[in-house]
């Protein structure tokens, strides 16, 4: 199969959505096995979680990148473009290298049937051994156990934080979920947990024991910081002075230990080495060395108008102390979200915002109709449906004053709805 431009091949690509979740690792050995098992050519750190894989594998990636080691970095979903999931040294995958993939592998793909997901994730492990990185950071996409990137043994794992998501595949109770992530620990390799309830933490432990795993609880990070307008100043005492993080929300903070505890694991093993400067340098340039943006970002002032990617209950319910944090008059909620997702709780959270709730539905087939979501909204929220997030926004803008927020979030789908509408506010890398 020949595909005359990248479009079409992508066009071809998210078809394979339409097979569904395979949630298995069948198909995945069996691409992996046709590319030559290309994840034994690199290390690799893998990342499960709840919240904050994508901020977690962003840091450490950065800071690899400065390192002076060539890395990769797979993570999802993408906001603009497809090639954002795949990176080395922060550039992302080129459009042929795109085509050439999924024309090599197509007579393949079309026996066998694979997920978008399972197929994109051959692809990135064939890409970076091909690019001959030297480690290659991989986010799950769902769940761990049988998550697609659960073919690799990397040199550490982490999970992030757990909470209620993607319960028609990973169970309905913390219980379930955890025993389903905890399950991308590997014998006798290491897992650092980060914003972990104690009940979470017991069943990590648990599994590691089995595995004779060495856990790491990045709890133990005690990190001063103090809030600026780009972001956070952190005071790193093993270092002796404050390093800039430009990133918005203090849930950051927590992604930030977990980082932190990864890297420095991997540093007394001696996995790796870098010095005070070259971390320094990864936190600083995160966005340039990875594309990692769009959580609770400013991208345009009076009104300030914020961006952020939260999609489930407990990221939405950071939206809170983050904006606590800031001064202003009236808040503007745009909001829509997948259908998947426990709209009520997400709702609930959402009200706590005391804001003006304006729901809608981003152009994905996923997505939700606000008409359902306003079935969860008390008597007491304002709110107004919009048929698109376009109109949705600009009906924002006209009631808005200078001294007024607008955010817009919900979804990663919300936000890049938004931007192909309104390119102005783009504050991203250039692809």
């Amino acid at each position: 199969m020949k595909f005359n431009s990248y479009f079409k091949c992508i066009e071809y690509l998210y078809s394979l959505e339409r097979a569904g979740i395979k949630y298995d690792l069948n198909n995945i050995k069996t691409l992996s096995k046709a590319c030559g098992n290309p994840h034994k050519d690199f290390k690799s750190i893998h990342i499960a979680g709840t919240n904050g894989k994508g901020a977690v594998a962003s840091l450490i990636s950065s800071v690899l990148t400065e390192s002076r080691y060539k890395t990769g970095l797979y993570t999802s979903p993408h906001i603009k473009d497809f090639r954002e999931r795949i990176r080395v040294n922060g550039k992302v995958i080129p459009k042929d290298y795109v085509i050439r993939f999924t024309e090599k592998y197509y007579g393949l793909l079309e026996k066998i049937k694979p997920s978008f997901f399972e197929t994109t994730t051959a692809m990135a492990f064939k890409y970076f051994a091909d690019c001959k990185v030297d480690f290659a950071v991989i986010e799950c996409g769902l769940g761990g156990r049988l998550d697609s990137t659960n073919i690799i043994k990397p040199k550490i794992s982490v999970i992030t934080s757990i909470s209620i998501d993607h319960s028609e595949y990973l169970g309905k109770t913390i219980k379930s979920i955890t025993n389903e992530k905890a399950e991308i620990v590997k014998r006798n390799v290491p897992c650092v947990t980060g914003n972990v309830s104690n009940y979470s933490k017991s069943i990590i432990k648990s599994i590691c024991k089995q595995k004779k795993s060495v856990i790491v609880d990045s709890s133990d990070f005690n990190i001063d910081y103090k809030i600026t307008d780009t972001g956070f100043d952190v005071y790193l005492e093993e270092y002796g002075k404050y390093f800039s993080l430009p990133l918005g929300g203090k849930y950051q903070i927590n992604n930030l230990g977990t980082a932190l505890a990864v890297l420095n694991n991997l540093k007394d093993r001696k996995v790796i080495d870098f010095s005070g400067y070259e971390l320094e340098k990864g936190f600083r340039n995160i966005n340039q060395n990875t594309g990692y943006g769009y959580r609770f970002q400013i991208v345009s002032e009076k009104p300030k108008i914020i961006l952020d990617v939260s999609h489930n209950a407990d990221g939405i319910s950071n939206l809170k102390e983050n904006t606590d944090a800031l001064k202003y008059e009236k808040l503007f909620i745009v909001f829509g979200m997948m259908a998947d997702k426990e709209l009520g709780k997400c709702i609930n959270e959402l009200e706590k915002l005391k804001g003006i709730i304006i729901l809608t539905k981003p152009d994905y087939k996923r997505a939700c109709n606000p008409e359902d979501f306003a079935k969860h909204i008390s008597g007491k929220s304002k709110y107004i449906i919009k048929e698109n997030v376009k109109d949705a926004f600009n009906h924002a803008r006209s009631l808005a004053n200078k001294n007024d927020i607008i955010l817009i979030t919900g979804s990663f789908f919300m936000v890049s709805d938004f931007l192909k509408h309104f390119k102005k506010y783009d504050k991203s890398n250039n692809i």
